[in-house]
């Protein structure tokens, strides 16, 4: 997404921020509200942190867990997790779920289990956004499968105050663009909630890894031609701050309870 000036802008912009996940491709996309938890994890202790993470794992399936999580690196050693959840209410019940595991478990396990992350992390971060699909591109035809997706690429735009509806306007436009093309590759878009920098949104593409995201970032900026150049501009001028952000998911940290 936005243009050609996506790949340029890669290297200067390797900051701090939150990260998202994909939707299965090629499903009809509903409005979505994601709780997010980012850690900035300890370089000495990243082996520690993944042990425990995978022992969490491990417990949630045992006790069968209700809410499944998508886990997420970046290559500044942030470790995201992302939690679909029905609405605010919705989070209260994830809690109630934790005691309910905990009461499972038994006081002494369940110490044993948080006792693994001490120290091993700098920072915790919780915030909520918002999936809008209107704002974002489902193509008739993906060219990956959800399965065959782990490398993510987040672009966060941060809205000067008062451009909201113009920048969502030129959001649609984006879209109308990628359709018009028959673009092969979709992207989210989230609007940051409880927790953000408000206004902002994040938009979120992906690809096999980064070899594959990029060579069909070209092939797709080549498509899009100066119409995306001329979006891109005045979409920048609405913000006062962008960021980007590159990372991997994580299955082996992830939680996704089996169909029954």
């Amino acid at each position: 997404m936005r243009g050609k000036f996506s790949i340029i802008l890669m290297v200067g912009f390797m900051v701090s921020l939150c990260s998202l996940t994909t939707l299965a491709q090629g499903e009809e996309q509903k409005a979505q509200l994601f709780n997010v938890d980012d850690y900035a994890v300890n370089l000495s202790m990243v082996d520690e942190f993944e042990a425990g993470i995978k022992e969490w794992v491990a417990v949630c399936a045992k006790h069968k867990f209700p809410y499944p999580w998508k886990a997420y690196g970046t290559e500044d050693f942030h470790y995201i997790f992302v939690w679909p959840v029905e609405n605010y209410a919705d989070i209260d019940n994830m809690y109630k779920a934790f005691d309910e595991l905990e009461e499972k478990m038994g006081e002494e396990q369940w110490q044993a289990l948080l006792k693994h992350f001490e120290g091993t992390y700098e920072i915790h971060q919780s915030v909520m956004y918002y999936l809008i699909p209107e704002r974002s591109y489902t193509p008739e035809n993906p060219r990956l499968k959800s399965e065959e997706v782990n490398f993510i690429s987040w672009r966060f735009y941060y809205i000067q105050s008062g451009k909201e509806e113009e920048f969502a306007e030129i959001d649609k436009e984006w879209v109308a663009l990628y359709k018009s093309k028959n673009i092969r590759d979709g992207y989210n878009l989230y609007v940051g909630d409880m927790g953000t920098d408000m206004p902002m949104c994040v938009d979120a593409e992906w690809g096999k890894d980064a070899v594959d995201y990029f060579s069909e970032q070209k092939k797709i900026n080549e498509l899009l031609g100066e119409e995306a150049t001329t979006l891109w501009k005045k979409a920048i001028k609405l913000c006062r701050k962008f960021e980007y952000k590159m990372g991997m998911y994580l299955p082996n940290l992830s939680y996704i309870p089996k169909e029954k």
